[in-house]
């Protein structure tokens, strides 16, 4: 009895005592091992630009992770030919100097980067002369060094399945939700961002088919996402129009949908039509399909012999609003779906040349402008955003059998996003609107240049590609990534299940298609948690 008293009190200290040390010694081991890889990585220029060779993408840049590298004036009559180039970056956060030199005024900041602390920086590049008593001012830059990946991370404050499901019941019951089934239209005096009809509106349709897949006796559930298809086919531009079969993508002159009412952005009736697919894979009727495919039809015979479209075109006339060209992964996305999935092989040329216009553009520029409703069309590096990008990066993955460079391809392209995008901590500086970044919700993803604030659809966005990486790479550090979102997605979820568009103060605007997707990457990721 004595040894086997002795043996329980052994046992129990091994489980209250032994086991949750050795957890916590695993758990530090490994973010410190996250830690310094994030830090290595951070060392390695994002396709740095080569002057007369290669563009530089940074010009509007405010932040950055990994070592930049601009573009600097290397010409000067009073120092032709200069002996070397000096790197000044002066730390707002110490106070110090940090410095080095190199032979072209466009080198990264690498041999000083991990020597700079997060912070504000000043940094002037200097041609000096031959005989090293002249010099003349190359560049000089203001900017945002902010944190790479270092975790721990906060956990998140219940599970995901908890937070879904707390979601679900908050969407369904909203006011304007609840107005499909009564009217079939959307209540604009409710939700002022059906002004954006086809995001919006179609954003009903994934709602309530994610709710049903949870309460399948709902049948009200399909009854309003029906409704919702069924008001943008009614609604959609005429047969015989230029864009015909295209959902109305602005409604009324609210916000800023008055700026664009004659317009369509060339990238959402893709949105749209994968709603359509996804009805029809739920409720098996094909006039959601047809809806589909009409749009896809319309794709393929506005098409530009480039290969791309243009952002905007007017639905009247079928020209362009502006001759900025789409980065058309999203529409590849769609037309993918209906070849590999539903047959329609009359789409894959299409896929084929948007493919080869996106390796001809932007892979090569790095201009992945942002494509949003509410904002113009604008030059290149004007508004870059994340989307683009880490949609053509899961597009590599997802081919990588194809061709060995395309993941160090991808990863460069989720460093890219990573580096002008997420915030792992609070960064310090300010927002489009100038105001103080030291009351975001982090860690947090930013949506666009122009919005350079935390939305919860760009942490999904990251989410997605970063859990990706891991499942094709077996890196875990893009897990661990994509869980710290995740994380924060949960923590800033209202008592009520609502899931705030912005994580940020001063911001009321609530977008449905937003926390749509929040709550599609936690129905994905509630069983890996």
């Amino acid at each position: 009895m004595v040894i086997k008293s002795l043996y329980m009190k052994t046992l129990l200290v091994y489980i209250f005592y032994i086991i949750p040390t050795l957890i916590f010694s695993q758990n530090q081991s490994e973010n410190e091992k996250f830690c310094n890889q994030s830090r290595s990585e951070s060392l390695v220029a994002i396709r740095p630009g080569i002057s007369g060779k290669q563009p530089f993408w940074n010009e509007k840049a405010k932040m950055f992770k990994y070592a930049p590298s601009f573009d600097n004036n290397s010409t000067s009559w009073v120092v032709p030919n200069p002996k070397y180039y000096r790197y000044t970056a002066f730390s707002f956060k110490d106070k110090q100097y940090y410095n080095f030199t190199a032979k072209t005024s466009y080198e990264s900041l690498a041999p000083i980067w991990d020597k700079l602390p997060n912070g504000e920086v000043y940094l002037k590049v200097e041609a000096v002369s031959p005989d090293e008593k002249n010099f003349v001012l190359a560049s000089s830059r203001l900017f945002y060094k902010t944190e790479v990946f270092t975790p721990p991370y906060p956990e998140a404050k219940y599970s995901y399945k908890e937070a879904l499901v707390k979601g679900l019941h908050f969407m369904y019951n909203q006011p304007h939700i609840q107005s499909w089934y009564k009217t079939g239209k959307p209540d604009h005096k409710s939700h002022a961002i059906y002004c954006y009809s086809a995001l919006e509106v179609g954003s009903v349709i994934d709602a309530m088919l994610l709710y049903n897949k949870y309460f399948p006796k709902n049948d009200t559930s399909l009854v309003i996402a029906k409704k919702a298809a069924d008001y943008i086919v009614a609604n959609a531009e005429p047969q015989g129009s230029p864009l015909e079969f295209f959902p109305k993508v602005y409604e009324g002159t609210g916000m800023f949908a008055g700026n664009y009412k004659g317009e369509v952005i060339m990238n959402e009736p893709a949105a749209t039509g994968m709603s359509f697919l996804s009805l029809y894979d739920k409720t098996g009727e094909k006039g959601y399909l047809q809806a589909a495919v009409r749009i896809a039809d319309t794709y393929l015979h506005t098409q530009l012999t480039s290969g791309t479209w243009y952002i905007r075109i007017y639905k009247e006339t079928g020209k362009p609003a502006s001759q900025e060209l789409c980065i058309p992964i999203s529409i590849t996305n769609f037309l993918s779906v209906l070849v590999d999935k539903y047959k329609y092989s009359k789409y894959q040329h299409a896929i084929d040349s948007s493919i080869a216009w996106i390796w001809e553009n932007p892979m090569k520029t790095y201009n992945w402008t942002g494509q949003f409703e509410d904002v113009a069309a604008v030059k290149p590096y004007q508004n870059l955003s994340k989307y683009e990008a880490s949609w053509f990066a899961q597009h590599l993955l997802n081919n990588s059998e194809k061709d060995k460079s395309y993941i160090p391809l991808a990863k460069e392209l989720i460093a890219f996003c990573e580096d002008q995008f997420v915030v792992w901590e609070k960064p310090g500086m300010y927002d489009t609107w100038e105001n103080s970044t030291n009351d975001w919700h982090t860690p947090a993803v930013l949506e666009q240049y122009m919005c350079y604030v935390p939305i919860d659809a760009s942490a999904v966005q990251m989410i997605n590609t970063f859990y990706m990486a891991f499942e094709k790479t077996k890196d875990p550090i893009y897990r661990e990534k994509a869980l710290a979102l995740t994380n924060s997605i949960i923590n800033t979820q209202k008592e009520n299940g609502m899931i705030p568009t912005f994580w940020a103060t001063g911001f009321l605007e609530f977008w449905n298609n937003c926390m749509v997707s929040s709550l599609t990457v936690l129905d994905k990721l509630s069983n890996v948690q």
